[in-house]
């Protein structure tokens, strides 16, 4: 009975190594990297074979932040506004996973130049990463580490939302120097069931923390997004932005340059680091001027490269109101011009009277992103234009979950 049960077995086996080849593509060098990496709008669309429902226009965009040591959730609502959800601590297993991830190889794929030793070991890896997929299992330890954070995060997006509302969809952004990538991402999402929207319904890449939160502080967007030739005439307009974005908390501080032209779309990255042992805890054990003294240099090097055509900085995490970082980001700033300047230092006000919101701001972007991709999956006649617009002034009216930030003026 054993010999005949085994041999059946063999055929599913031998489709999942067929399937790991033939995803080679999925080989470091093949996917969509630069201005195509971070697209929000789907292009070219189909044309829509009916006007969408009520329940398309209105649902809420899903957004998870996975940040280094915790993870974040957010809602982009229908009437343009966000609702922060939570912010959900993690364990050890967590931490430790991010911290190694950050701190090991930039790519976790074998790229083109990688010895046919190195390709295949990937691809017995990824065979049974499928394999563990089909029996109903998390991919991958790793998988279920970050998988185990998303579920926490959707337990309280599921309350917020409230009336048993379940969420099955959503995008998941991570930090930039671990890029989680697109099968990492979908390995973490297929086994809680919850449909990755960048991947949907063509696969333009992952959602890294920069490009989430310059679209969760607003910038970038176009306003006509269900239009896409509106769209993409707005996105024309958008001048050149060369970023420095700082991201600071109890367990790291990072920096990430970055230019994005066209829009949040086009965001490509020049430089990115991250030091594990500069967040802020850190200060417990080391004295203060010492501490905030490595802090300045770590950020110096970024402005001696890149000072002279940076035109905005960004920051994010919960300890990037801490005046004394803000004092260290100053003084790194000191001995050029053109961003010294605190005024420049924009999302710490955003010129609308209010602080920026440091922690939930990637979750906030990739909420946009996910409202963004979930709304708009071809193009519609004109007709709906008049359906789009009663729903929206229906949701202005009754959509109010809670603390929420305009997302345009």
């Amino acid at each position: 009975m054993a010999r005949i049960f085994l041999l059946p077995g063999i055929f599913p086996l031998l489709l999942i190594l067929t399937q790991a080849i033939t995803a080679q593509g999925a080989v470091r060098g093949v996917h969509a990297s630069g201005p195509l990496e971070d697209s929000v709008r789907i292009s070219p669309l189909a044309k829509c074979a009916s006007c969408p429902t009520k329940e398309e226009i209105t649902a809420p965009g899903v957004g998870f932040a996975l940040e280094m040591g915790y993870g974040t959730a957010a809602l982009r609502l229908h009437d343009g506004k966000y609702q922060t959800v939570a912010r959900v601590e993690g364990d050890e297993a967590y931490t430790s996973l991010l911290r190694s991830l950050a701190m090991g190889p930039k790519y976790r794929e074998p790229d083109n130049d990688a010895s046919p030793w190195e390709k295949m070991k990937y691809l017995k890896e990824r065979a049974q990463r499928l394999l563990n997929k089909a029996m109903g299992r998390p991919a991958t330890p790793q998988s279920a580490v970050l998988g185990d954070m998303v579920s926490k995060l959707r337990s309280k997006t599921e309350a917020a939302l409230g009336d048993g509302q379940n969420v099955t969809a959503a995008v998941l952004s991570s930090p930039e120097k671990i890029r989680l990538t697109s099968e990492e991402l979908n390995d973490a999402l297929d086994y809680l069931e919850i449909r990755n929207l960048m991947a949907e319904p063509d696969d333009i890449g992952e959602l890294y923390a920069g490009s989430a939160a310059y679209a969760g502080f607003g910038l970038g967007l176009c306003k006509n997004y269900t239009d896409p030739e509106a769209c993409r005439q707005e996105e024309r307009e958008f001048l050149d932005d060369w970023v420095i974005y700082l991201d600071f908390s109890d367990y790291s501080l990072s920096g990430t340059v970055k230019r994005f032209f066209l829009g949040v779309r086009n965001g490509v990255d020049y430089y990115s680091w991250i030091e594990p042992g500069l967040g802020l805890e850190r200060l417990k054990e080391m004295e203060e001027t010492e501490y905030w003294t490595a802090v300045t240099a770590h950020i110096h090097r970024m402005v001696e490269r890149f000072g002279e055509v940076v035109s905005r900085l960004m920051f994010t995490g919960p300890s990037a109101a801490d005046p004394r970082f803000e004092e260290a980001v100053k003084n790194a700033f000191r001995q050029r011009a053109g961003l010294s300047d605190e005024s420049q230092i924009v999302d710490r006000d955003g010129g609308k009277g209010q602080v920026q919101d440091f922690v939930f701001a990637t979750a906030k972007g990739a909420a946009e992103f996910a409202k963004r991709r979930q709304e708009v999956r071809c193009v519609e006649d004109e007709e709906c234009k008049p359906i789009r617009n009663a729903w929206l002034e229906e949701g202005k009216r009754q959509m109010g979950l809670g603390p929420q930030i305009v997302l345009h003026a």
